[in-house]
């Protein structure tokens, strides 16, 4: 199942963009909080994966609309919690702390 297959892609709807910037902020709030809410959130970031890819809604095409709940949830846990740990190591030891990060 790849990302792009199914045509053209397409705009996200409202909902799904609206309940990503929730989801994303819950996580960001969540992993400054507790360790165990960003374990918890590592947690459904992986099975947000696993239902994003057995449902094909990784984003929308012009042929498939996106599952906004799975939407949400995989896109929101990559913007709260991914993205700022890749910013944080990049601003501390620029892109070779990321290298070292992703390939070793």
């Amino acid at each position: 199942m790849g990302m792009f297959r199914g045509g053209e892609l397409a705009k996200p709807s409202r909902q799904s963009i609206s309940f990503t910037v929730i989801v994303a902020a819950l996580v960001f709030w969540g992993s400054l909080q507790s360790p165990i809410l960003g374990y918890v959130a590592g947690l459904i970031g992986l099975l947000s994966i696993i239902f994003a890819s057995f449902l094909d809604s990784f984003w929308p095409t012009a042929n498939k609309p996106e599952n906004p709940f799975v939407f949400s949830l995989f896109w929101g846990v990559m913007l709260g919690g991914v993205a700022p740990m890749m910013l944080d190591i990049f601003l501390e030891g620029g892109f070779q702390a990321v290298y070292e990060l992703l390939f070793t």
